[in-house]
């Protein structure tokens, strides 16, 4: 019975679609396959990050835009935005978002964060295009929990480094800025 309403009101929509459009003539070029891609979001499976984040990342710093957002969907929905968007530009680490005013339930941000912090956004960025960056200093946490968990069960730094696909050298810096990142890293009790 849902599944009928849902499939009237779409077939309704595309009507009153046709209506607006009648008489007018078709656009004169579609709209570039960028642009389109960007209103998409990529499917992710998993988030690695916003886990961490909240778990022995905890006193890891976020960026500002990302506390910013932190303070209104907690911390660790904001780095599930993070990592559920698709890069955008010419620079990999530039992430945008458009949180729209009105938050329906079919919404992919919906689906990354749930609908009551989904709805909590909009009301506080409502018509709003988010400028969410990549999170570096949480990235290189997660990376050195990894490569400090691995390196304590007894691993050496060439097999750390051909488990998670990272140059030698990247190895051997974190583990010499172990006390850096131990010292920021919370212990499982």
């Amino acid at each position: 019975m849902l599944e009928d309403l849902k499939e009237e009101n779409r077939q309704l929509r595309s009507l009153l679609d046709q209506a607006k459009r009648a008489g007018r003539s078709a656009p004169s070029r579609p709209a570039p396959a960028a642009i389109a891609r960007q209103l998409e979001m990529p499917e992710v499976v998993r988030y690695p990050l916003a886990e961490f984040a909240v778990g022995r990342g905890q006193r890891v710093p976020l960026p500002e835009s990302v506390e910013e957002i932190a303070e209104v969907v907690g911390r660790e929905k904001a780095v599930r935005l993070v990592e559920g968007t698709r890069p955008s530009g010419r620079r990999r680490w530039r992430r945008q978002l458009y949180v729209p005013a009105e938050m329906t339930e079919e919404h992919r941000i919906v689906a990354l964060i749930g609908i009551k912090a989904a709805r909590r956004l909009s009301f506080s960025h409502a018509n709003c295009i988010l400028e969410l960056p990549s999170c570096h200093a949480l990235k290189k946490a997660y990376l050195a929990d990894h490569v400090l968990r691995l390196h304590f069960q007894g691993a050496n730094e060439a097999e750390i480094a051909r488990e998670i696909c990272v140059e030698k050298k990247t190895v051997t810096t974190l583990l010499e800025a172990a006390d850096y990142w131990l010292s920021r890293l919370i212990t499982p009790k």
